[in-house]
């Protein structure tokens, strides 16, 4: 039996980015990544997370969905390197709908209802490149100095989605973020800004 390396689950709580922002959720919350992010805002090491069985994991959401809202954020780390058929049986099995936010890396090997494709390309390595075999709901692009306009473009053109958003880097530069991801947003009307709304309010 498979057992998921997991930095942690949590919840109730409520989904704080994208077209959901403000919904009602759990999380569960993959260690490890394939890309290392300057500004990355969790530690997903290997050796702060334990293992789970599938089973374990469903049942521990469960707990935590304590309202019944049946959708938790499948999320990391990134969660495509471990998230599988026999995890989404279990999970749809249990009632709950998955939403994933990914790097674009890697096609899910298990059944997905929501999503998020967030490129950072910019922290790519090797041989490492974004998969087209993607077919996201959302687009999500954080934005450093990196992101232009035309980088925007090219990730529009690669994944056809219905919703298409821009969020500033939360670093010790913000604000320069905050206004450049404005300013993308009027030369860019396609996308929309998200704010991570569970850091400005304070939610886990």
């Amino acid at each position: 039996m498979r057992g998921y390396l997991v930095k942690e689950m949590f919840g109730p709580t409520l989904q704080g980015e994208g077209a959901h922002a403000g919904r009602a959720c759990v999380f569960l919350r993959f260690a490890a990544c394939n890309l290392a992010c300057t500004w990355c805002d969790t530690d997903f090491t290997p050796d702060t997370a334990t293992r789970h069985a599938a089973a374990a994991i469903v049942d521990r959401l469960l707990a935590l969905d304590v309202h019944g809202a049946r959708t938790v954020i499948v999320t990391g780390g990134e969660p495509t390197l471990q998230y599988d058929a026999p995890l989404a049986d279990a999970l749809h099995a249990a009632g709950f709908r998955v939403h994933m936010e990914s790097n674009g890396t890697r096609v899910p090997e298990g059944a997905v209802d929501w999503l998020t494709i967030s490129p950072k390309a910019q922290f790519h390595t090797g041989s490492l490149t974004l998969a087209l075999a993607l077919a996201p709901s959302e687009l999500k692009v954080v934005v450093d100095d990196t992101v232009d306009a035309a980088t925007l473009d090219a990730h529009a053109a690669r994944w056809p989605a219905a919703h298409h958003f821009v969020q500033p880097c939360m670093d010790d530069r913000y604000e320069h973020h905050l206004a450049r991801t404005m300013a993308l947003v009027h030369s860019r009307p396609l996308w929309r800004m998200s704010l991570q709304l569970h850091k400005v309010l304070r939610i886990p």
